[in-house]
């Protein structure tokens, strides 16, 4: 089981551009230098930190819950005999409380935290630069991802993480497993979802096997220090930067889908510019029709779509625009969809 690429697909449900750290480990931080694998999420690191760069941090939503959606989670008063202490507090726990997530199938997840802070690179250029390239090109020779002066993708920087103050991540191995966590009520609760550092539990009990990864990691303890959870990436294509790494690209595609029952002709141009100059294409769709322009080259800026819906008194136009797609597009494909039945109303969209 793969638990960094299934973590890394249920953060992408609202982070589009973020990879997960499942095993929480601490050396994911932004201006790490290393290489991510894009079939797993998993980064390994290179250098410690890429010179230059200046970082800043911001205030984000300090809770972290997400799951898949055949766990069940519960919360139950417990007694507890008074042998464990609070370690924020020195108290003795005696009123405690239990969180308990049930799977009913192999390769769940729970995923909980209380969210310290994000951190960033502050001017995302700066890895383009020409020293810094030169720099980057060298740790990413040295580790066989760079040759004739061109980085591999896959080869980059972290560019944010998602810090916590503490949590968990629980995955099932087992089909009706399940993990429970036991401490103070408010220590708990803080461990969860708070944003003061204070979280902690007494003990922990599974049913059946569970991958898990705590932090705190041991019982009765605070979290030294906060650990990132999740993180975005920065690769290159040669010399290209490409901001938002999530996957390889070899070429830009657009997708132009004249729905059917779409009673309209569309007439389509789409244009760029490249190293060669300004490139055009220009082509008709009829309903039921769809069309791939492809094998635009990723140095490609200022894409430009125009559709015009053939009308007989006038036509309907759209216009679509994207400066700087590689920044854009993280997946480096983008879909027109086309509908109207004449004389009545036109639509295109993106989907």
């Amino acid at each position: 089981m793969n638990w960094n690429r299934s973590f890394t697909d249920l953060i992408r449900n609202g982070r589009p551009a973020y990879w997960g750290n499942w095993t929480l480990t601490p050396n994911i931080k932004p201006g790490a230098v290393g290489f991510v694998s894009p079939d797993t999420g998993d980064f390994t690191l290179v250098k410690e930190e890429t010179p230059g760069l200046a970082l800043s941090t911001r205030g984000i939503p300090n809770q972290w819950k997400l799951s898949s959606s055949n766990v069940q989670r519960s919360e139950s008063n417990v007694n507890l005999d008074g042998s464990a202490t609070d370690p924020d507090t020195g108290v003795k726990v005696t009123a405690g409380v239990e969180v308990k997530w049930d799977f009913s199938s192999v390769g769940s997840i729970a995923s909980e935290f209380g969210i310290a802070s994000e951190t960033f690179i502050s001017d995302l250029t700066t890895l383009g630069k020409s020293d810094t390239y030169k720099w980057l090109y060298d740790q990413a020779q040295s580790v066989s991802m760079g040759s004739n002066g061109q980085i591999a993708q896959g080869f980059g920087v972290v560019t944010s993480a998602v810090y916590a103050h503490s949590g968990l991540n629980v995955g099932s191995q087992d089909n009706s497993s399940s993990f429970s966590l036991t401490g103070s009520a408010g220590a708990v609760q803080e461990m969860l979802g708070g944003a003061n550092g204070k979280g902690s539990f007494v003990s922990t009990r599974q049913n059946k096997s569970v991958d898990q990864h705590l932090w705190p990691y041991q019982s009765d303890q605070l979290a030294p220090s906060p650990i990132p959870i999740a993180y975005t990436f920065a690769s290159f294509d040669g010399p290209l930067l490409i901001p938002n790494w999530i996957n390889r690209l070899g070429a830009f595609e657009v997708v132009f889908d004249n729905k059917p029952g779409c009673t309209y002709v569309t007439h389509i141009q789409i244009g760029y510019d490249s190293p060669a100059g300004r490139q055009h294409d220009e082509f008709s769709l009829s309903g039921g029709i769809s069309k791939t322009v492809s094998n635009i080259p990723l140095s490609a800026t200022n894409i430009r779509v125009d559709v015009k819906f053939q009308g007989v008194m006038n036509s309907d136009h759209y216009a679509f625009n994207w400066p700087s797609p590689l920044g854009q597009w993280l997946t480096g494909r983008r879909a027109i969809e086309m509908t109207g039945v004449w004389p009545g109303q036109t639509h295109a969209r993106e989907v």
